[in-house]
């Protein structure tokens, strides 16, 4: 009896054998899981995080110091993280605590402030050095500078001022004392008009011309002057553009004038030997005369602005020059040095060509 009863339940405790074993190792590989899954740690390397000095700034005046600085993060929550390493989205800042120390120089632990607990920050480098000063506000007179002008012969500026022409500096007791001098510098290389002005920094410096740590206000201020330029003549040259139409072999384009004068500093037109001058020939058939505009330069001004042109077909069929039936009034070419000069140009219609100047 005994046997028969173990034979007929046999398969259900097999069955019930199974199951408990699927369930047992269920259970475990998800506790592995688990294990596995608390171990993964995620990494945010963040460059240029900004550093907030915790002081007292109507008593101190603080310099000397890095602004930035470089923070690894590390967390298993990558929700957390990615919101922490971004600008936009951050919580968490890098604190240099000043309140408890005295006037002098000193090297500050850096602390990541309000900091998720699931994320670790590193900070690179750890401290920081700062100098802590009594601040002090005066005010001083503003000397506009004018730099490289050494280098340019050509160059010479009338009237430099500035505005406003004081300016209050506040900075710490001691750098205050080794105030020299506050400046405005101009760069000669911006200096492109007869009248003109810039902006300009404000800065002090020391008796061996070092800038030293201050804040102005305001912090830049407007350098007014007058430049004397020099001027010299370049040669103007045609440059053929545009569509050539399929019966014209090429264009003998002319010029009242083969020279221009450019105006300007020294150093911006010394360079410049030629300005070439775009003639359209798109279309033109017959022999025309236009008005066009010479192209000046950025740093310079250029004198006539505009030059008269005559364009001429050369025919591909006869090979012979198509004239205009009209006259345009006022065809007179301009006198250079007590001399008629006249630019010519034989231009293919790729633009090819020999420029022949006649004087007569």
């Amino acid at each position: 009896m005994i046997g028969k009863f173990k034979n007929s339940n046999l398969p259900y405790i097999l069955i019930s054998l199974a199951c408990s074993l699927a369930l047992f190792f269920n259970v475990n590989s998800q506790s592995v899981s688990r294990v596995f899954n608390s171990n993964l740690t995620y990494q945010e390397a963040l460059q240029n995080v900004p550093v907030t000095l915790n002081y007292d700034s109507d008593e101190y005046f603080v310099h000397g110091f890095a602004a930035t600085v470089s923070v690894k993060l590390s967390s298993a929550n990558r929700i957390q993280l990615n919101r922490e390493a971004d600008e936009d989205t951050r919580a968490f800042s890098v604190v240099a605590d000043l309140e408890n120390l005295s006037a002098g120089t000193h090297e500050v632990k850096l602390q990541a402030h309000n900091l998720q607990s699931s994320i670790v920050a590193t900070i690179e480098p750890q401290t920081i050095s700062v100098t802590i000063e009594k601040k002090q506000t005066k005010t001083f007179d503003v000397t506009p500078v004018l730099s490289n002008t050494t280098d340019n012969d050509d160059m010479q500026i009338d009237n430099l001022t500035v505005n406003p022409e004081r300016v209050e500096i506040t900075t710490g007791e001691e750098t205050m004392k080794q105030i020299d001098r506050v400046i405005a510098t101009v760069d000669a290389s911006k200096l492109t008009g007869e009248e003109s002005s810039l902006r300009a920094q404000v800065q002090a410096l020391n008796a061996n011309g070092e800038a030293l740590a201050i804040q102005a206000e305001p912090q830049n201020v407007v350098v007014s002057f007058q430049s004397e330029m020099t001027s010299k003549e370049v040669t103007l040259l045609p440059r053929q553009e545009g569509t050539t139409p399929d019966d014209v072999e090429r264009y003998q384009i002319e010029l009242d004038r083969s020279v221009v004068t450019i105006r300007g500093i020294g150093e911006a037109i010394n360079t410049v030997e030629s300005i070439e001058l775009p003639v359209n020939i798109s279309g033109i058939t017959q022999a025309t005369r236009r008005m066009i505009d010479v192209p000046a330069g950025e740093n310079y001004e250029v004198n006539p602005t505009s030059v008269a042109v005559r364009i001429t077909p050369i025919m591909a069929d006869s090979g012979e020059t198509t004239e205009s039936s009209t006259q345009q009034p006022n065809e007179s070419t301009s006198e250079i040095q007590g001399s008629e000069t006249t630019q010519s140009s034989s231009i293919q219609p790729d633009g090819s060509g020999e420029s022949t100047t006649t004087t007569n």
